[in-house]
């Protein structure tokens, strides 16, 4: 059995949480072409409903192992490169970010072994950072760490160390404990299905400077419809409703809606392939 990453060891609350809530206005076509190629246009209205942003991406696969996982071309030519690379060692996973507009050029691996996954990033373009994360478990139980250092000089100017703890409930559940940022903050997470259609989330988070807490529910009310609420200690409450249709079609419909009902907002995206 392999593991997740430690970043991605409690993604069923987080994804839960945070997916499906997108405020804004964009159509996603993704299309096949020959040679493994997918092509994906993605147009999105801008925030003054003045205009239409497309971006237009590339994915290719070899059966070498090589991926080019995203060619993203953005309306100011600037360019998203990613790749990956697996098959040069069982378990290995290799993989590079990179962007234009903000310098950005990572270096990452992922190893899987039967008992660990062990990750490394490293910023190759400026040398300005570089993390590392281990996550293990056994049955029900997945533990993990992280750490992250800022380089500055040539020299290691911070570090910054997390660890976190999770547990399955018999595939009904999960909850997780993670100590974030040196041990400056704590978050405790959970997710739990009732009936099979209803699910209940929170992540809870305890920090000195701004304690916080979202509570989240999903109902599947059939296969094809999902609908979604949750509302955060900042009083903001986020709504969305999910339909899928045939030929790989989804539509979700989104809305925010803060505190004394002021400034709603709502969000309507569309992916076809």
């Amino acid at each position: 059995m392999s593991f997740p990453k430690f970043k991605d060891f409690d993604s069923s609350v987080t994804d839960l949480i945070e997916d499906d809530f997108d405020i804004k206005y964009s159509l996603k076509i993704k299309s096949a072409a020959p040679q493994n190629l997918t092509v994906t246009t993605n147009t999105a209205v801008s925030k003054e409903f003045s205009s239409l942003v497309p971006k237009l991406s590339f994915k290719w696969a070899h059966n070498s192992g090589f991926t080019l996982e995203k060619l993203e071309i953005s309306p100011d030519c600037k360019m998203t490169v990613e790749t990956s690379l697996t098959g040069v060692t069982k378990g290995l996973k290799l993989e590079f970010k990179g962007n234009d507009s903000t310098d950005k050029a990572d270096l990452s691996m992922k190893y899987s072994l039967p008992q660990a996954t062990i990750t490394a990033d490293v910023d190759i373009s400026n040398f300005s950072s570089a993390k590392a994360s281990v996550s293990s478990g056994h049955g029900p139980i997945s533990a993990g760490a992280s750490l992250d250092l800022k380089i500055a000089k040539s020299s290691i100017e911070s570090t910054v160390c997390g660890v976190g703890v999770g547990y399955t409930l018999d595939g009904t559940g999960f909850v997780g404990l993670r100590a974030n940022k040196n041990f400056a903050s704590y978050s405790v997470c959970f997710d739990y299905t009732r009936l099979k259609d209803i699910t209940f989330a929170g992540n809870l988070t305890y920090a000195a400077s701004k304690p916080s807490a979202v509570l989240a529910a999903q109902y599947k009310c059939n296969p094809n419809t999902t609908i979604k609420a949750k509302a955060s200690s900042e009083g903001v409450l986020g709504l969305s409703v999910k339909q899928n249709f045939e030929k790989k079609f989804s539509v979700i419909g989104s809305a925010s809606v803060p505190s004394g009902f002021n400034g709603i907002k709502f969000g309507l995206n569309a992916t076809l392939g």
